[in-house]
């Protein structure tokens, strides 16, 4: 009977030293997870050409860094574009990774008018949404 209460003594210590040990491995690696995710983003917005006229293509264009390293996996990039009605709806589309953390969309606009671009970027935890505007003439 004394033999089998050490031997439970002894696997007790066994596995709360696993599971001890497990926990502070888990707990370095959200740490680093965590301020990984924290590190601002930067995403510079550009619209080729800068000037358009109606239904010409345009390229918009976002290039995201983080820590001024090229950011090839964001979570989320959406190209919002508001029209210059303001009671017309809001057009958001997905960007397609190009390489070298650059993210774009080809549009073209079917009036003339002021439209408002807004680019939102998410890398981790990290938001950004820089906005411009373009003019369409007719």
């Amino acid at each position: 009977m004394r033999n089998k209460f050490k031997f439970g003594i002894v696997m007790y210590i066994v596995l709360l030293i696993i599971v001890v040990g497990c926990g502070k491995n888990d707990q370095a690696n959200m740490e680093m997870g965590f301020n990984d995710a924290m590190k601002p983003i930067e995403a510079d917005l550009s619209i080729l050409p800068e000037q358009a006229k109606v239904n010409e293509k345009i390229s918009i264009e976002v290039v995201v860094t983080q820590e001024n390293m090229k950011v090839t996996n964001a979570d989320k990039v959406i190209i919002e574009i508001a029209p210059p009605n303001k009671d017309s709806k809001h057009i958001e589309t997905p960007a397609t990774h190009m390489g070298e953390g650059k993210y774009a969309i080809e549009t073209s606009f079917e009036q003339a008018g002021t439209y408002r671009i807004t680019s939102h970027v998410t890398v981790g935890a990290m938001h950004t949404m820089p906005s411009k505007e373009i003019i369409v003439a007719e």
